[in-house]
């Protein structure tokens, strides 16, 4: 009698736990597609494995020139060809570091004070940091425990995986992002979070404008670019985004920007990985 009663009571609560995973009330490996799909860390949004597809293909490049009416076609060739981009789950900031996390940052650890902190313009703790190297920006992330995310990371956390040029779509929409000019209510750059109708696929804020950000990778072709381009190599770190003092074909998701890893920028800032 004994062990009967203790196998109902077993099976009971093997239903009762089976139940409450499906429902999403408990997790468990056993039903993740990946293992960091039942995860979450605080102010990171999860970006899915998969493909996505990377880069302009030639008929979005001459897009892009007539509708910005851009003077160089040259210049937009380092985008193409489209790329297929496999890439495993990873998290990624849903906002750029802010002024007030990196002051914390300077206190604990009694590193210096990045250019700009002292400009009214840009050192509201809520802005976005700016005036911070590749190196600099490198070095927050780690104490952070995490890393700079890759090009390709960080283009498909804004663009998703069905190669949208903006964030929220194909639209050009100057409402939607903190880009050059007035239309989007700030000169420099605005309080992060401020855009939620130009938010990404995952959730991720100021993708598009703001600032731009610092990506870990050398500014290189892609697989099948044959263009001659005397800046490829490991000489500039590529960043993304557009930024405030950039117009709305900057803050396309495949645009490629390009710094030397020692530049600090008034428009340039970052937002970390893991």
């Amino acid at each position: 009698m004994i062990p009967n009663l203790r196998n109902r009571i077993s099976s009971a609560l093997t239903f009762l736990f089976t139940l409450l995973i499906l429902t999403g009330l408990v997790y468990s490996p056993v039903f993740s597609h990946s293992g960091d799909a039942g995860k979450k860390i605080p102010d990171m949004a999860l970006v899915p494995a998969g493909d996505f597809y990377q880069g302009s293909s030639e008929e979005m490049v001459d897009w892009a020139i007539s509708k910005f009416h851009a003077e160089s076609r040259e210049w937009y060739l380092d985008e193409t060809p489209v790329t297929k981009v496999y890439l495993d789950d990873f998290f990624i900031d849903k906002n750029e570091v802010t002024v007030g996390q990196y002051k914390i940052y300077v206190r604990e650890t009694g590193e210096p004070e990045p250019k700009y902190f002292d400009n009214p313009k840009f050192n509201k703790d809520n802005q976005p940091v700016v005036g911070i190297s590749w190196q600099e920006a490198k070095d927050y992330c780690s104490w952070k425990g995490k890393r700079l995310p890759t090009e390709s990371e960080w283009e498909k956390a804004s663009r998703g995986p069905d190669a949208k040029i903006y964030p929220w779509g194909h639209q050009v929409d100057e409402t939607k992002a903190n880009v050059l000019g007035m239309n989007d209510k700030y000169r420099y750059p605005a309080p992060v979070g401020m855009f939620p109708q130009g938010q990404s696929l995952y959730g991720l804020m100021d993708m598009s404008g703001n600032v731009w950000e610092w990506t870990d990778s050398w500014y290189l072709p892609y697989p099948g670019n044959e263009q001659k381009n005397d800046l490829f190599g490991k000489k500039l770190k590529v960043t993304k985004g557009g930024s405030w003092a950039a117009n709305m074909d900057l803050a396309r998701s495949a645009l490629r920007g390009k710094m030397l890893p020692d530049q600090r920028q008034n428009y340039l800032g970052f937002r970390c990985a893991k």
